[in-house]
């Protein structure tokens, strides 16, 4: 068995990094209609918020884990993730409900926490298979 770890190139990283966009995206247009039939305008608006307050941890652990493989093991990996996107996204919340605080349930809070599921599922999924591979 090889205990080195290879570092990934910047190509493989954007590679991700892009991936991590497109699987926001798709959620996006995936929740977009119920979102406007739950709340119109609001709803989309709350939604966008929801999608940018999940990518830019996730943006933010694939670099970390994919920069410094030989920091740590998968779980360590999916532990940062969780712990990261747990505070920006409680973070996140307060501000946008200080600021808009017309932004209720319906209009942000439920589009928050599905976006939180599905972009932890998708980012865990990315972050083990890479690690994976690196100590393969």
């Amino acid at each position: 068995m090889n205990d080195r770890v290879v570092q990934p190139s910047a190509a493989q990283l954007v590679r991700k990094l892009m991936l991590l966009l497109c699987a926001a995206a798709a959620m996006w247009l995936l929740m977009a209609w119920p979102a406007h039939r739950l709340a119109g305008s609001l709803g989309l608006e709350g939604l966008t918020y929801a999608g940018l307050l999940c990518l830019a941890p996730g943006w933010l652990v694939v670099y970390v884990t994919s920069r410094y493989p030989e920091a740590g093991s998968p779980s360590s990996a999916v532990l940062l993730g969780t712990g990261l996107r747990m505070a920006f996204v409680l973070i996140g919340m307060v501000g946008i409900r200080s600021v808009r605080p017309d932004l209720g349930h319906n209009e942000f809070q439920l589009w928050l926490v599905l976006y939180y599921l599905a972009f932890l599922a998708v980012e865990t999924v990315m972050v083990v298979k890479s690690i994976n591979k690196q100590k393969s």
